[in-house]
């Protein structure tokens, strides 16, 4: 079966809570390789009576069974006079134009032959396009349309997986809870399955429900038990399921807590940091718009991307560009500091755990970082610390794009672009049998270099100037400047904490200065110790020792400086500090652009 068997069983699970129907999937050779109910203790085994699949794949035709056992397709089945069926419908599926298998939809009890699923005229319809769906010739989002009674609401429900999801039937009856909404609640299925909707919701948000029918993220609280004191604040979505003639289905509700959704809303609007792009990358040095121009030219692919460089240098930031220059731009960005975690539970962080994989694991199980960026991008940060007993793991995932969770067996498809970074010489690594050889190789497709702050001295006044403007906006102080012997410091010092270093020291500093000049004694104490520079100022006065000729010659070259800059500056105002827009700010002025930059950093 060309199908991923987590994706099937997933399948299966979610059709069978919404139409309160049994499914089974079985391959070729009539092994079961999804199902629901019963079934779902024989995936792995061989159907006991594959007659009907055998009928279903030798003529390539769905099979409906109404009266099970006087249907002539039972004729041959050793269980005609004892079946347990009372409706069912089979369909076979295709991959690349060869059978695969078959899909069956059945109904052992009397109400589950009077469901949603076996009442609808279109049942068969629908089984055979869910049919085609399994076998891959659809995309995934007509899959989505395919799961609802009407084919037109599924999305809501799909789309609400990651929350938690009660289904209700048309007569206010709960007849499925996802594993969200249980980790969520709390208690068992069977305490929530055949209960009224008011065993988990207010009267009155239950008659909201059934006369508004439709809404989005209200505020609510939901839990077992009737006192509100006992439920927790979500918020609630409500999407009422209706047939053609208008008549009501049912109900999907679908709920976050408050706090996910409070934690979401920061996390997103936390320092533009999901806007970044290579615009938003200062510098311009020949070395670091090398590394732009070439990180520009493969983020569009979906290869592995290795980030080399020294700690500080900014390889977050450049992987961040990397995936908001991509196609997977719109899905999510997941980090990972591997040596920030311990090596216990590294492995739990980023594959995830099943429930009860270990003492302390979170009912219900967890999805890894892994899981987590599927349709995006996982950064590894300081991948070299990934450990040995691990690394072999990674580079299955790697190989296979598939992982398997802690205390888990079902294999999950994960798609997605692998970006790591380290400041460890891998190579090194190596030899020294610390760092798997065909693990570096499987990450090193695109290497990509961050050259240290020492190697492009040009840029120490422009990054400093942008961490400068940075911190008097969030500081609230009014310092328009970086003094010349402040600037003298800053370039004679090696930065070995690079970016990092040189934006802590401006934030120190723009901390200590309380003049409108950034003094180069407000510069933390080993960076000024590190430099040959000494006996610096605490004030900046232009006439110090100068004599009257010398005065007024400063003071005509700092009157034409003040205006060159003022003019610059009001260009860049115009037309943007990003590299684009001080490329039309200095065409505008016409000069050239290293002018531009030279008279910003007198």
């Amino acid at each position: 079966m060309l199908m991923e068997k987590s994706f099937l069983q997933e399948t299966c699970e979610i059709i069978s809570g919404l139409f309160n129907v049994v499914i089974t999937i079985v391959d070729k050779e009539f092994i079961r390789i999804a199902g629901t109910d019963h079934y779902k203790d024989q995936i792995g085994k061989p159907a006991a009576n594959p007659n009907v699949f055998k009928d279903v794949m030798d003529n390539d035709k769905t099979v409906i069974i109404r009266n099970p056992g006087e249907e002539s397709v039972c004729a041959f089945c050793k269980n005609r006079m004892s079946c347990r069926e009372k409706a069912a419908i089979y369909a076979p599926l295709k991959v690349n134009d060869q059978m695969a298998g078959g899909i069956g939809i059945m109904a052992f009890t009397e109400e589950q032959k009077s469901s949603v699923f076996f009442k609808n005229e279109g049942f068969q319809k629908f089984t055979e396009k869910l049919a085609e769906l399994i076998s891959g010739k659809i995309e995934a989002d007509e899959y989505l349309n395919m799961l609802s009674v009407n084919l037109k609401k599924n999305l809501i429900i799909i789309n609400s997986v990651h929350d938690g999801v009660i289904a209700v039937n048309e007569n206010g009856m709960i007849y499925q809870i996802n594993r969200s909404a249980l980790t969520m609640l709390g208690g068992s299925t069977e305490q929530y399955v055949g209960q009224p909707l008011t065993k988990v919701l207010s009267r009155r948000t239950v008659e909201r429900i059934k006369h508004d029918k439709n809404f989005v993220d209200e505020d609510d609280k939901i839990g077992l038990g009737e006192r509100q004191n006992s439920r927790i604040p979500v918020l609630l979505s409500a999407h009422t399921i209706e047939n053609e003639g208008g008549g009501l289905y049912g109900t999907v509700l679908t709920f976050k807590t408050v706090k996910e959704a409070n934690s979401l809303a920061q996390r997103m609007l936390r320092d533009d940091d999901y806007k970044i792009s290579f615009d938003d990358i200062v510098g311009d040095s020949v070395e670091i718009e090398n590394a732009k121009d070439f990180a520009r030219k493969v983020a569009g692919s979906n290869s592995t991307v290795l980030i080399r460089g020294e700690s500080g240098t900014g390889k977050e930031m450049f992987a961040r560009a990397i995936h908001n220059s991509s196609s997977r731009k719109n899905g999510p960005f997941v980090a990972i500091n591997c040596a920030a975690i311990p090596e216990p539970l590294l492995e739990s962080e980023l594959f995830g755990y099943e429930d009860g994989a270990f003492t302390g694991a979170r009912h219900g199980g967890k999805m890894g970082k892994c899981e987590l960026a599927i349709g995006g991008t996982l950064f590894l940060d300081e991948v070299g610390d990934i450990p040995l007993f691990l690394q072999s793991k990674f580079l299955r995932m790697l190989q296979e794009r598939c992982i398997e969770r802690v205390g888990g067996n079902k294999r999950i498809h994960v798609d997605i672009r692998i970006i790591a970074a380290t400041n460890k010489n891998l190579e090194e690594m190596i030899e020294n049998n610390e760092f798997r050889e065909d693990l570096y190789y499987r990450l090193n497709v695109i290497p990509v270099f961050m050259p240290p702050l020492r190697k492009r001295k040009e840029d120490i006044v422009t990054v400093g100037k942008h961490f400068l403007r940075k911190y008097t906006a969030k500081l609230g102080k009014d310092i328009e400047d970086i003094a010349p012997d402040a600037l003298a410091i800053m370039r004679d010092y090696d930065w070995p904490g690079n970016l990092r270093e040189l934006e802590n020291a401006i934030e120190c500093a723009v901390n200590v200065e309380t003049g409108n000049l950034l003094m180069a004694a407000s510069l933390p104490e080993k960076v000024r110790e590190k430099t040959g520079i000494k006996n610096v100022r605490t004030t900046y006065d232009t006439s110090y020792e100068k004599t009257p000729e010398e005065e007024n010659g400063a003071k005509l070259k700092e009157r034409r400086r003040k205006t060159e800059l003022d003019t610059v500056i009001n260009a860049l105002d115009k037309y943007g500090w990003d590299t684009k827009g001080k490329k039309n700010a200095a065409k505008s002025l016409g000069i050239g652009i290293a002018t531009l930059y030279r008279i910003l950093n007198k």
